[in-house]
């Protein structure tokens, strides 16, 4: 078959992995695959061909140009696979019958407004109930929420850790210098939690300062007020080595699909404080899990798993347990069928 992503940018997030690791199957299985794109600034291995939009594409104008070209886009392709639904409503003018959104979060989550989020309501409702655009979730909760809310046409094909990359890797372990580490996932993306990542770790500033706690962050690199070491957006092997010497990951997120990051920390041997956002975990048996936005439970969590060998070591044996429910070549196997079948010649 002769397929399309069409995203607006293809960077080193993980949804923009998820992307890659489905087109890269879809190549091996010898479809025809190409990332139609506007902005291309990625660590991941790419196997598809890579077709960008234009040679505007940075700032506002190059969103306008990307806009354009959906709503114009009329290229010979079997398939275009979209993951944000304003991107599914430009292309479904001229696409609608061979255009399949795969939903790897909740877009009203993007926003704060009341108005934007009306109008992501609206388009939800518009593609999914209206025009019935097929859909692919990457969680459970995420599809029953889209066949409860729209009664969208939903299959869902879990994210997937791939554990030929992701598994425990002692090469860093000399990078900690005997001390503790919690590692944090930089972004900027409200919905993501850095701020409350920075006001749990403030409750643990003595420790950081003084040199007996460290901590690290992936991702992108944002101004903190007490040290931490940055890594950055790094190649998956790097990943593995950083996650597989972190005692913990603290990922306070405010909305989630399902996290893949957190999947990769669990198959590395990370214990994880994150919050009910990370809607796959069980609080007590393979994460300490919080309630959105509570600060103070975060910070309790993050000192026990510090201090309590038993209850860390039972995390990371529940971790183990639960990276394994979720199989990247399993999911990559299930979303090439679903293609198939709902997109038969």
């Amino acid at each position: 078959m002769k397929i399309c992503f069409f995203r607006h940018s293809l960077l080193s997030r993980g949804g923009d992995k998820v992307d890659i690791e489905y087109a890269n199957h879809l190549v091996d299985q010898g479809h025809d695959v190409t990332i139609v794109t506007n902005v291309v600034d990625t660590v991941f291995e790419v196997k598809a061909r890579i077709h960008r939009i234009s040679r505007i594409s940075g700032g506002l104008m190059g969103k306008v140009v990307t806009i354009l070209k959906a709503l114009l886009f009329s290229e010979p392709y079997d398939v275009i696979i979209v993951d944000i639904i304003m991107m599914a409503f430009f292309l479904s003018f001229k696409n609608k019958n061979r255009l399949l959104y795969l939903a790897l979060d909740y877009d009203e989550s993007y926003y704060k407004g009341p108005l934007m989020k009306l109008l992501i309501r609206a388009v939800y409702f518009y593609c999914l109930r209206v025009q019935a655009i097929p859909t692919i979730a990457c969680a459970e909760a995420l599809g029953q929420l889209l066949k409860r809310r729209f009664k969208a046409d939903v299959r869902v094909v879990s994210n997937g850790v791939d554990t030929d990359v992701f598994y425990p890797d002692p090469e860093y372990m000399s990078l900690k210098g005997g001390r503790p580490v919690v590692l944090v996932f930089g972004r900027s993306d409200y919905r993501k939690g850095f701020d409350l990542a920075i006001r749990v770790l403030a409750q643990f500033k003595a420790e950081i300062d003084t040199g007996s706690l460290e901590v690290w962050s992936v991702g992108e690199e944002l101004d903190t007020p007490f040290n931490m070491r940055r890594f950055g957006f790094i190649t998956p092997d790097r990943i593995r080595k950083i996650l597989s010497a972190s005692d913990v990951l603290l990922y306070p997120s405010r909305h989630e699909g399902l996290p893949l990051f957190v999947l990769e920390a669990l198959a590395c041997g990370a214990a994880v404080v994150t919050t009910e956002a990370a809607n796959i975990l069980t609080n007590g048996v393979d994460a300490v899990v919080c309630p959105i936005e509570d600060v103070d439970c975060l910070a309790k969590g993050l000192r026990a798993v510090l201090g309590e060998a038993t209850l860390k070591s039972g995390l990371i044996a529940g971790g183990f347990s639960t990276a394994k429910k979720y199989v990247l070549s399993k999911s990559k196997r299930l979303f090439e069928e679903h293609i198939l079948t709902l997109f038969k010649k």
